[in-house]
């Protein structure tokens, strides 16, 4: 920098250069100048090879004020009308890893601001790199090397220690976590601080270990995992859902999303599952299992594809094992002898060919002395090998065992239903024939059928039945019965059933204010039940206002709805709504889904008690019948004004509903419109309310996409939606 120059355009000082062939030349300084620029391209061009021949031609130019080159030197000083030499001010931030402000401050008698002004300057043209403490007063040079050494560290182990690196870089961990904000700003480096913000782990270095940790214990909750790095369990989620996509991970989500599974584990534990109970059902093992039900059954086709496992599913939707179905065959051979294979077949609930299949391999084995009779197709067994354990006394009295046959119950809820399962236990040494398992069933409930024959139960076995009550009123009730047998000998027994408390809970609602994003967030946790029916004789819009009718007859609120049609251009109405049990509180979430396409009504009830989940969607079912019982009665000619009708009813309970929420505005725009057309077309273009629904409809269009409705427009609006029903509920009856 030459001090005594100046720019005859800008007014800036100007900089000594020199050429490749080692002649001097100036140029300013000032990047923005129109002259900036080489001295030596100019007209005349000044480069010369001494400084006082460029001097001297300097000064006939006006380009210098005195005789010869006055270069800076390291005590810059601010004087009024001079710059601050970039090089002497970055020489001095670069003499120190720490300069304190006043250092900096004294050295060229500037103030803080403009001090600060041309650290962050240069920093911004990255002329050199830092951190301003301004709390503190200081400058923390970082220079090129240690920057990259910083980066290595990133790159080579993915974890940064906030502590150590404030120890390597003689500063506080405070500083030293804003050089870490700094470089994963400026390099975009992928990755999460942990939750007390002392570690920094890149994205590459949580993914590594996580697949290595998930691989290894096959089933990894996520809770734990997150512990581990002491980051969000949220954050892990994701990590978890990109190495899914990206299939660097084979595996699932399981426990309700709070685990994460492998296929390989999944198959490990099915075969074991399989093994220990060789008879289950696809709900049960997804229960055990804690997966989806679909999962379990793709799982266990991939098993059976692969003949990892053997077995066949049953007609009456359960899975049973080869080993399992040959143990029974034997049980059944050992008792009957002889026996029609469709019986059998019927016994286990498997097609006559597959019963024909594996008898002929236990009779090839020699695992059954006998031959299937082809002619009758019965299969007759001469001797069957005993498989228990030897007793030593032979000679045992009949009432000796007497007592042995146990009888246990218990009940669980299961769409809108009470299934009531009883449990026969020979535990004697002889089977018993001819069971009869009768159910005392209450008048608050009705069922099919009572009574459940069971055939056989062979010595040491169990075998449990299972009824299906449907409730017809809420309370309390005892349910027993009685098990009548035949002994081996033909004598008749008689073993009571023990009579079981049952609650059914019709709660009383009142309804409550909640988003989607509360319902969603509360729904996660809580157990739910579910009725679904074929409206293939109904009109699907009108089973849809049926079910919305039918839930607004509770104290409810509507959280939101949507109707519209799927990716074939059918119709399809989904329905959301909220409320709270007046006794005991807990929320109650109802949704309600039609479908044209599949023709069917499903009507899902979210409650945290699963007696108070029966009673609150057996009841919402018996009025939905009695809704739709009264669709059936409209004539076709009346269905297009009757829908009307309800959707305009539907609307306007929901736009007050929206207001109470403070609702987007656009989407109470969208159901207000809705009802301005149905009311125009039933009434006519002269009704007197159809000028207030388009002042309110101008009033709405006003907000933007995402804003919510304010306070005083949604009071005002409520009080006008009130007005509307009035004056349409009277139109309609004139």
């Amino acid at each position: 920098m030459v001090e005594n120059s100046e720019c005859p355009v800008c007014k800036h000082l100007l900089r000594l250069e020199r050429l490749s062939s080692a002649q001097y030349y100036l140029e300013c300084t000032n990047p923005n100048c129109p002259e900036a620029g080489n001295s030596s391209l100019k007209t005349p061009g000044l480069f010369f090879p001494s400084k006082e021949k460029l001097a001297r031609e300097a000064l006939r130019y006006n380009l210098l004020k005195g005789n010869r080159l006055i270069l800076c030197s390291k005590k810059l000083r601010h004087i009024i009308g001079k710059e601050v030499c970039p090089k002497c001010f970055l020489d001095l931030l670069k003499r120190a890893p720490i300069t304190n402000f006043s250092t900096i401050m004294n050295s060229f008698n500037i103030s803080a601001d403009q001090m600060i002004k041309f650290i962050s300057k240069y920093m911004d043209e990255e002329r050199i790199y830092g951190i301003i403490d301004q709390k503190n007063q200081m400058f923390y040079y970082i220079s090129s090397d240690m920057r990259e050494k910083i980066l290595a560290k990133f790159q080579e182990e993915g974890i940064v220690n906030v502590a150590d690196l404030g120890i390597m870089l003689d500063m506080s961990s405070e500083i030293a976590r804003q050089v870490i904000y700094k470089l994963i700003n400026q390099f975009q480096i992928k990755g999460s601080f942990s939750l007390n913000k002392e570690i920094y782990y890149t994205q590459k270095y949580i993914l590594d270990n996580l697949i290595t940790e998930i691989n290894k214990s096959g089933r990894a909750p996520l809770k734990s995992l997150a512990t581990k790095f002491n980051i969000p369990k949220e954050l892990i989620k994701s990590f978890c859902v990109n190495l899914m996509r990206a299939k660097a991970i084979n595996g699932f989500f399981a426990d309700r999303g709070n685990e994460i599974i492998t296929a390989d584990q999944i198959y490990k534990d099915i075969k074991s599952y399989a093994k220990e109970t060789g008879l289950f059902e696809l709900s049960k093992l997804a229960s055990k299992l804690k997966i989806a039900i679909e999962l379990a059954r793709k799982s266990l086709h991939e098993l059976i594809k692969t003949g990892k496992i053997k077995g066949i599913f049953t007609q009456r939707r359960e899975f049973m094992t080869n080993k399992f179905m040959e143990k029974k065959i034997k049980e059944i051979a050992r008792a009957y002898r002889t026996m029609p294979l469709r019986e059998l077949a019927n016994r286990l609930g498997v097609t006559e060919s597959s019963i024909e299949e594996n008898l002929a391999q236990i009779i090839s084995r020699g695992d059954i002395d006998g031959y299937i009779d082809m002619a009758k197709r019965t299969f007759v067994a001469y001797s069957v090998p005993m498989e228990v354990k030897s007793h030593a006394k032979t000679n045992v009295k009949e009432s000796s065992e007497e007592g042995k046959i146990e009888v246990v119950r218990d009940y669980d809820f299961v769409g809108g239903q009470l299934h009531f399962k009883v449990a026969v236990r020979n535990k004697s040494n002889m089977a018993i024939n001819s069971v009869k398992v009768i159910l005392d069933v209450p008048s608050s409930y009705k069922t099919k059928n009572p009574l459940i024959n069971i055939p056989v139960i062979e010595a040491k076995n169990s075998r449990g039945v299972d009824f299906y009550l449907e409730p017809k009123e809420c309370g309390i009730s005892n349910i027993g019965g009685d098990v009548i047998y035949k002994t081996a000998s033909g004598d008749k027994k008689t073993v009571h059933i023990r009579k079981k408390e049952v609650q059914i809970k019709c709660p009383l609602v009142v309804s409550c204010l909640a988003t989607i994003e509360d319902v969603q967030i509360t729904i996660a946790d809580l157990p739910n039940d579910a009725r679904a029916f074929l409206i293939a004789d109904l009109d699907p819009r009108l089973a849809f206002r049926a079910a919305v009718r039918t839930i607004k007859r509770f104290e409810v609120s509507t959280v939101t709805s949507h109707e519209g049609n799927d990716a074939k251009g059918k119709y399809e109405a989904e329905s959301w709504h909220c409320s709270e049990a007046k006794v005991g509180g807990g929320r109650v979430v109802t949704r309600i889904y039609v479908s044209e396409a599949n023709q069917s009504l499903e009507v899902r009830v979210w409650t945290a008690h699963s007696g108070q989940l029966t009673g609150f969607l057996a009841k919402v079912i018996e009025l939905l019948f009695e809704e739709i019982n009264l669709i059936r009665k409209i004539r076709s000619e009346e269905r297009e004004k009757t829908i009307d009708v309800m959707a305009i009813t539907q609307n306007l309970a929901e736009i007050s509903d929206y207001c109470m929420l403070r609702w987007k505005a656009q989407n109470i725009r969208t159901k207000l419109h809705d009802t301005f057309i149905r009311v125009r077309k039933i009434l006519g273009d002269k009704e007197a309310i159809l000028g207030r629904i388009e002042y309110w409809l101008t009033e709405l269009n006003k907000f933007g996409k995402d804003d919510k409705i304010s306070d005083e427009l949604a009071d005002k609006l409520v009080n006008d939606i009130e007005n509307f029903r009035n004056v349409i509920a009277r139109s309609i009856k004139l």
